[in-house]
């Protein structure tokens, strides 16, 4: 087993790794770069308390030694350069020596590889000089150090609404920013007002607020702050809405009924937002419902991410689509884990109620992962989860993005075949909930929020934000 391990030696180090580069940070530019050798199976973070999706942190190199025992080699990189690419460190990992110095236009950097056997005692080690043919090197110093926001952001306030406080909180430290100030308050009557607590005259303004329960609250928020921003000079708002509620009513199921959805984009336009981003909308044609530009993230590349640590025989696993409708994305977590599809043919007699008649795929034996956008009352997944084992599977999983867990869902959760739930954030489960059961695991978006803010400001593809996860 062959892992990566970015050593951070000193407090200078931990600073250089947050310094801004190429619209993220030296950090992540290391990973990202590591990601690139194939056979490195886990990436080890030592000696900071920075989170990176994917990678494993620890205190100190005798905790991974622990965990990766004796066998195969690593390749340790401290401190952080920005040049160096794949092909440098895959002619470093493939040296026959114990360990090795890089040296670039009369620029050494510490990278090397050594057995892991020697891991223990790799401060000791000798090092070969390793002369490689590669553009100059760009050492950080300690100016850079302390100029850690991107000149991006300089105009950018990233506000947060009442749903999704602990959200902002998180993408702003991840950004090093500060929240925008705003308080939100309401009436006796229950009308809400919304005011601004500093000048947005010019700046760029990120609102970020699932429209989960209260729906009808946590919508009118949205559109009074983009109408405080609009009337207060903001020079664009982007309104990142994690959970985009009544995106389920998304076209005339019978006769009579209102196409909701359609009517809450026409509303955030009128009301001034310039940009709407969102994760797994109910069906992705809503998109059209909007004129301006529209980002429909998916969280699916981080669930994949998720189940690929947990190491299942990918011969022994099956994706599960609960309906024809999440064919494709189921499709797209099978290939993440290069597994087979199975589709359940599921028939919805009245709201919220649903029934699971019959599969399309080889289960039989397998540990089944389920995936689907939203977990309401939960009986979908658990009808869903009901007939697979009827069916042979062994373990059952679910990922959703969207865990709205309405109903004493999470009780009928508890008590179903289910293993476990993997969601997402994108609305932040209660207390209640989580006491009831202990099946829910919830996975952040901030990270991939605070890159998103990162591309639309460095004017880069959004798209890249998903290569975090691979």
């Amino acid at each position: 087993m062959n892992s990566a391990i970015i050593f951070i030696r000193d407090e200078e180090e931990k600073q250089l790794a947050k310094a801004p580069y190429l619209g993220g940070n030296l950090l992540m530019h290391t990973v990202k770069e590591l990601r690139k050798l194939k056979q490195i199976k886990d990436i080890f973070i030592v000696g900071t308390d920075a989170t990176v999706p994917g990678c494993i942190s620890k205190n100190n190199v005798k905790d991974v030694v622990k965990e990766i025992g004796t066998e195969g080699r690593s390749l340790l990189v401290s401190p952080l350069f920005p040049e160096l690419n794949g092909d440098d460190y895959q002619k470093l990992f493939d040296r026959k020596a114990e360990g090795a110095i890089i040296v670039c236009d009369d620029m050494v950097c510490d990278a090397f590889a050594l057995d892991n056997n020697c891991l223990n005692d790799f401060q000791r080690i000798k090092y070969e000089t390793v002369e490689i043919k590669h553009k100059k090197v760009r050492k950080f110093t300690q100016e850079d150090a302390t100029n850690l926001k991107e000149e991006s952001l300089d105009d950018v306030i990233v506000f947060p609404l009442t749903s999704s406080v602990e959200i902002v909180e998180e993408v702003c430290n991840y950004l090093n920013i500060k929240p925008g100030k705003i308080s939100v308050n309401h009436f006796a009557d229950g009308e809400t007002l919304v005011e601004l607590g500093e000048s947005v005259r010019g700046k760029r303004c990120y609102i970020i607020q699932s429209t989960c329960k209260p729906v009808n609250e946590t919508l009118m928020e949205v559109l009074i702050c983009i109408d405080a921003m609009h009337r207060s000079s903001a020079a664009e708002i982007t309104c990142i809405i994690p959970y985009f509620g009544y995106a389920r009513q998304d076209r005339k199921a019978s006769p009579r009924q209102p196409i909701t959805a359609k009517l809450v984009a026409s509303m955030l336009e009128n009301a001034g937002a310039n940009r709407v981003v969102t994760f797994d909308l109910h069906a992705a044609q809503i998109q059209g419902f909007f004129n301006c530009p529209v980002d429909d993230l998916t969280t699916v590349p981080m669930m994949g991410q998720y189940f690929r640590r947990k190491n299942l025989d990918p011969e022994k696993v099956v994706v599960v689509s609960p309906d024809h409708g999440g064919v494709k994305r189921a499709r797209n977590l099978a290939e993440m884990l290069g597994c087979p599809i199975a589709i359940i043919d599921k028939r919805r007699p009245q709201p919220n109620v649903a029934e699971a008649a019959n599969i399309i795929g080889d289960v039989e034996g397998k540990h089944a992962i389920i995936v689907d956008d939203i977990c309401d009352t939960g009986g979908s997944l658990i009808a869903a989860a009901s007939i697979l084992k009827e069916k042979g599977a062994q373990d059952i999983y679910v990922c959703i993005a969207h865990g709205l867990f309405s109903n004493n869902a999470a009780i009928r959760i508890q008590d179903s075949p289910i293993k476990e739930v993997v969601c997402t954030n994108t609305i932040i489960p209660s207390e209640e909930d989580l006491s009831r059961t202990n099946k829910i695991t919830t996975l952040s978006i901030g990270w991939m929020l605070s890159k998103l803010i990162l591309a639309v400001s460095c004017h880069t593809p959004v798209s890249e934000v998903y290569a975090l996860y691979e």
